[in-house]
């Protein structure tokens, strides 16, 4: 029975409890990424309990430690290559730590479907020689590898956090990329739980597809609840506001941790952002909207801007993208105020909007 092979700095291993021992000898000490790789790759060749092991993100409330069963690890890769057509000699880069669900499930999708993986270093520039069949990514570590890193992919999967629209459309004008997809999903889900492919950048308003055996749905408050058995997930509360669609998809609105509520109006600031991006000039390195303790207001929308050196008058800027964002979303959803600083953002690359407020 043949197997995968695991590769890394010219270097191959066969995907067996063998070849995760050798690595382990040989490459784990180089790095800390690298013994993560190993680890991860000895436990599952040896068959060991829980399947899959991860810390949350602490992006919503503080981390916890999340366990999955090898059943449920089994299901989830299984899924995604049935999915997105992923089949036994697949050659797959594996750019995201494996100290994260992602990172985990990457490798174990190739152990399991005997894929060819290349192993690179996780940061905000991933880079690899040549082309490869699979590959997933945060739209944090994608920007930063379309616009400084090498390599291509026939398919991209996005995860972690909001896809941009001028993310997107560069993704599409690259010849780097054939097909780009969007997963939803959490460390408590076992990766994503829906999909939605992005061929156009009208996409980003597209619905999420649950994938079979899953069944989202929305509670009282408006956020998902999600039941996905071969996950063993059962009526999993979510602070994930979505909007159900008749069909059982649905569209992300946001984190409700996150609403705004500026003088009884409801704002989301993921929408906010998504129109800023379509205004935003080159001399802006980052940007967020989050709300800030108003008297009158209760709170006020605020659009934060991370720039080293603007140019020409920021308040004059300021009040053209005002006139244009009160054209797409309205008065009470403009940004009030706008400030220059540092975009607060986890080693995940998501936005800490808590360390704002």
């Amino acid at each position: 029975m043949t197997s995968g092979r695991i590769e890394w700095n010219r270097q191959s291993w066969p995907a067996t409890g063998m070849g995760a021992k050798e690595f382990g000898r040989t490459q784990g000490r180089r790095a800390a990424w690298l013994g993560d790789v190993a680890e991860v790759w000895r436990r599952w060749c040896a068959k060991e309990e829980p399947g899959l092991a991860v810390t949350t993100s602490g992006t919503t409330g503080p981390p916890k430690r999340v366990q999955h069963s090898r059943n449920a690890t089994a299901f989830s890769v299984a899924q995604t290559a049935e999915a997105l057509d992923l089949r036994q000699g697949c050659h797959a880069v594996l750019a995201l730590p494996t100290t994260f669900v992602a990172g985990q499930a990457m490798l174990v999708r190739a152990l399991v479907g005997q894929w060819r993986l290349t192993l690179v270093e996780p940061n905000t520039t991933p880079s690899w020689a040549g082309a490869c069949d699979f590959t997933a990514m945060t739209p944090h570590q994608t920007r930063g590898w379309l616009e400084h890193g090498t390599g291509s992919a026939t398919t991209l999967l996005l995860g972690g956090g909001p896809v941009s629209p001028a993310l997107l459309r560069a993704l599409l004008a690259s010849p780097r990329v054939s097909f780009v997809w969007e997963g939803f999903g959490m460390s408590e889900t076992l990766t994503h739980v829906a999909l939605r492919r992005l061929d156009y950048v009208r996409d980003l308003a597209a619905p999420f597809v649950p994938l079979p055996d899953t069944c989202v749905t929305a509670d009282a408050h408006g956020c998902a609840r999600i039941d996905a058995p071969g996950r063993e997930v059962h009526r999993l509360s979510t602070s994930d506001l979505v909007e159900m669609k008749d069909n059982g998809s649905f569209v992300w609105l946001g984190r409700r941790d996150d609403v705004v509520n500026s003088g009884g109006v409801l704002v989301h600031p993921t929408e906010v952002e998504q129109a800023f991006h379509n205004m935003c000039p080159d001399w802006v390195q980052d940007f967020v909207v989050y709300g800030r303790p108003d008297d009158t207001l209760g709170f006020e929308v605020v659009l934060r801007v991370q720039s080293d050196a603007p140019r020409g008058d920021l308040e004059g800027a300021f009040l053209a993208w005002r006139r244009q964002l009160k054209d797409l979303l309205g008065t009470a959803k403009t940004p009030r105020s706008v400030e220059l600083g540092a975009v607060p953002r986890s080693d995940r690359g998501k936005v800490l909007r808590r360390a704002l407020r």
